[in-house]
């Protein structure tokens, strides 16, 4: 194979899978819409989330509130903020491009501003004050820590695991998937959602990830090692 072909399939290697993304957008948003509606007519919780609230609220030890009100402080919407723009940071200085960091940061602030303003537009009531370890006034659905933990963590795999072995992808997403369902249940040991606002906020950040992954992006892993090298400038004079 030339260098003109091997060129050619790394430039075809580095263009995003269109495919899956796309065919998941739809479905996401479509159920993203079908709860938000729920959340709307039932306005303070439907009978669910108060079965959940309540096994929840019989779960609560002293250490679990301490290890719950961690996890969601590292999980709030204004420390993922923060968290990607060290990730960015990171991401340029690793790539050597700000592809990879205005990926993330544009899909962690469209997460973040969307969740804020479908707050508004749903109307939601979180349940009573007196269920709250920690006291939040804002609209309910979806939540906010759940879409923006989810859109930070999606999106860093979706960048780093580019031209990885399935094995290091499913890793990757197992650790999303974990870390997600972590601040999501904390949540909701808290008190301060129900379950329809983390499935609604994990949605929402879902679908966030996928039209993000559409961003052509720099391939890491095994397979960005095997671009073609230029021949060095003092070899080809001496060749000529």
């Amino acid at each position: 194979m030339n260098e003109s072909s091997a060129s050619r399939l790394d430039h075809l290697k580095d263009r995003p899978r269109t495919g899956v993304p796309i065919w998941w957008v739809a479905p996401l948003l479509a159920g993203f819409i079908c709860l938000a509606v729920v959340a709307h007519v039932a306005g303070h919780g439907t009978s669910l989330d108060h079965a959940v609230l309540g096994w929840m609220i019989h779960q609560r030890r002293p250490w679990l509130t301490t290890i719950a009100i961690a996890i969601t402080t590292v999980g709030s919407p204004m420390s993922v903020e923060l968290l990607a723009a060290v990730a960015a940071v990171l991401l340029w200085w690793r790539f050597r491009s700000p592809v990879p960091s205005a990926i993330v940061v544009v899909t962690v602030a469209v997460a973040a501003a969307s969740a804020a303003l479908l707050k508004d537009v749903v109307g939601a009531h979180r349940p009573a004050r007196t269920f709250q370890l920690g006291l939040e006034t804002s609209p309910s659905f979806p939540s906010g820590h759940a879409t923006c933990t989810l859109a930070l963590l999606g999106i860093l795999a979706v960048v780093l695991s580019r031209g990885r072995s399935p094995i290091s992808r499913r890793a990757l997403a197992a650790c999303v998937v974990v870390l997600t369902a972590a601040v999501a249940l904390s949540r909701l040991y808290l008190g301060v959602h129900w379950l329809l606002d983390v499935v609604g906020g994990a949605l929402l950040g879902g679908a966030v990830v996928l039209i993000g992954s559409l961003a052509p992006q720099p391939v890491t892993g095994v397979g960005a090692h095997h671009r073609p090298q230029r021949e060095p400038r003092s070899a080809a004079v001496a060749a000529e």
